[in-house]
């Protein structure tokens, strides 16, 4: 289902395909499943399921957790798309989106500035997980000099700043950004006041 969903996207997962798939009869699915949503929720909290505690407590243990939780995003592309619209109701996405508020509690931050947080840091990780698959070469030396020349073809004088940026831009790869903009989404909240 995983790959249907990441290939063909939600729309195109059906009961009688996910069957197909599992080499199984339709009915079967039904027995187990009341529908389609049904199903990709029990997918949706399986692999949320897999997304264990971190040991650290605190603001150590948000990040450790939000970690785990872009990863999961990464391991299963198709999940960003099921994620967003169809599951808001699994218990384990529930458990994660607790222990997340929880550490951020216990690490000083007042209830407001944790929703906002943890609000920001959802579209963050679900955005970057989205992005992901389609920039994850960032050690491909002919990709990087491909997109460079790409950059420097432009005017100079009607792009200045993207020429200036250019030379930097394979420095890092998509898990590197991710650690910054986690640690920066975390390290400079105000943890008693909000917006």
């Amino acid at each position: 289902m995983a790959r249907t969903v990441e290939a063909k996207g939600v729309v195109a997962v059906t009961m009688r395909g996910i069957a197909t798939e599992l080499q199984v009869d339709p009915m079967a699915l039904y027995r187990h499943f009341k529908d389609k949503d049904a199903l990709l929720a029990a997918f949706v909290d399986d692999v949320f399921a897999n997304i264990e505690p971190p040991e650290q407590s605190g603001l150590e243990g948000a990040k450790e957790l939000a970690r785990r939780y872009f990863q999961a995003l990464i391991t299963h592309p198709g999940l960003v798309n099921i994620d967003l619209g169809h599951t808001t109701g699994s218990p384990h996405q529930l458990l994660l989106a607790e222990r997340l508020y929880q550490h951020m509690l216990d690490a000083g931050f007042d209830v407001e500035t944790a929703a906002l947080v943890y609000s920001g840091l959802q579209r963050f990780i679900l955005g970057s997980a989205l992005v992901y698959p389609r920039r994850s070469k960032a050690d491909d030396v002919n990709e990087w000099k491909r997109v460079r020349e790409l950059f420097r073809a432009l005017d100079q004088q009607q792009f200045p700043a993207l020429h200036t940026v250019n030379e930097q831009i394979s420095r890092w790869s998509q898990q590197d950004i991710f650690e910054h903009w986690l640690n920066w989404i975390f390290d400079h909240a105000d943890r008693s006041a909000g917006p």
